[in-house]
């Protein structure tokens, strides 16, 4: 009857502490991030804008089998005239001329988790892009831009107003 409870003990230890170990690689992986993102902003030095995102380029965006809804993390941002994207692992790089280039809205897509996204593309390359916000838990701060005010910005960029 012992080894009984003693097994029950355990198995209900184990099954609480499955929540908590996600939590803390969720908490673990939001921290690495920031830590990448500020090192690209490092690197990037004062754009006149800028904005830490998620993206996918081209198809991928669509995929319906996908361990992510996003290839990864990085910085956007708006210099002489030019958006410029760079990632944290430095695999996907892209400059857009901003006047040769499509800024469109794309709205939520069912198949990368009902995020909201943009998209940006030239004659080479179209990226998706939205913004990082991270878990909701770990970013509390209102003041971070959302999808749509990024969008909006480099709408304006475009534009000129």
């Amino acid at each position: 009857m012992d080894s009984i409870i003693l097994f029950f003990i355990f198995f209900l230890f184990l099954i609480l502490s499955i929540p908590a170990i996600i939590f803390l690689i969720a908490f673990l992986a939001a921290r690495s991030r920031k830590k990448k993102q500020q090192v690209l902003l490092e690197q990037t030095g004062t754009p006149e804008y800028y904005a830490f995102v998620r993206y996918n380029v081209g198809d991928t965006q669509n995929q319906f089998f996908k361990v992510k809804a996003f290839q990864g993390s990085g910085i956007i941002y708006v210099e002489d005239r030019k958006i410029i994207f760079k990632d944290t692992l430095n695999q996907n790089p892209y400059t857009f001329i901003l006047d040769e280039s499509s800024i469109k809205w794309e709205d939520v897509n069912i198949v990368n988790g009902l995020l909201k996204w943009f998209s940006i593309s030239d004659n080479t390359k179209k990226y998706f892009f939205n913004i990082d916000s991270g878990m909701f838990i770990f970013n509390t701060n209102s003041s971070k831009p959302t999808t749509k005010s990024v969008f909006d910005k480099l709408i304006q960029y475009q534009t000129g107003l």
